[in-house]
């Protein structure tokens, strides 16, 4: 298992391999979500402020948008409100329609529905063993 600073540091090198910059909103933003849960846009700027970081909420959605187009970050629609998390380690969730909650899926119900959506052989999942993630919706 990788701690945070070696996932804080995977993920600034994804950044520069991609052409982007090493900035400290972005190295900020990255920390903030390599110890944390799902977080919202409006959380990880309030968090920041709380930090003494002053980032508009503007450069952080800006940072969210191109952190998940790299795929260092996963969002997740939550209550109509997208939350984010690192996409480093595979993991699934559940989330409830009504209360916003948002749970892991256990490795075995995901292995069960990979196995579903590749049985007929039309459909592959990524090679690298990265799925993509399974969001199941309900209450």
């Amino acid at each position: 298992m990788q701690t945070a600073e070696e996932r804080i540091a995977a993920a600034m090198a994804i950044i520069r391999a991609a052409g982007g910059r090493s900035t400290s909103a972005r190295g900020a933003v990255v920390r903030m979500l390599a110890g944390a849960a799902h977080l919202s846009a409006a959380e990880v700027h309030a968090r920041l402020a709380a930090g003494g970081a002053q980032f508009d909420l503007s450069t952080v959605h800006r940072i969210l948008t191109a952190l998940t187009g790299l795929g260092v970050v996963h969002a997740i629609p939550v209550a109509g409100v997208v939350t984010y998390g690192m996409a480093d380690l595979p993991h699934h969730h559940t989330v409830c329609r009504g209360c916003g909650a948002v749970r892991q899926l256990s490795p075995q119900a995901v292995a069960a529905v990979i196995a579903a959506a590749t049985a007929d052989g039309t459909f592959t999942t990524d090679a690298e063993g990265r799925d993509g993630g399974v969001v199941v919706y309900g209450t």
